[in-house]
């Protein structure tokens, strides 16, 4: 066996390796994740961009009870004017 095909044979057995950690580490991470999504989902909670919908309708409705109220106040203010 030459010196070169023992540093092939090396590199392909550290190639390999490698890509064996890598394939470990994935599936660490995948079951990982599936335990605090499973942990998280038995707690009430609410992700990042469900609490952004939710301050928007938030926003939104804010803005609508303030239009309202000043409609209802110049209304008010139009009936006692006509009393």
């Amino acid at each position: 066996m030459s010196n070169n095909q023992s540093m092939d044979d090396i590199a392909e057995k550290i190639a390999g390796g490698i890509r064996m950690l890598g394939g470990l580490k994935q599936g660490a991470e995948a079951q990982v994740r599936a335990v605090v999504e499973n942990a998280l989902a038995q707690f009430d909670v609410v992700t990042h961009e469900r609490m952004q919908v939710q301050e928007a309708m938030l926003v939104k409705a804010r803005d609508e009870l303030a239009a309202l109220e000043a409609r209802v106040a110049a209304l008010e203010a139009e009936l006692k004017a006509h009393s």
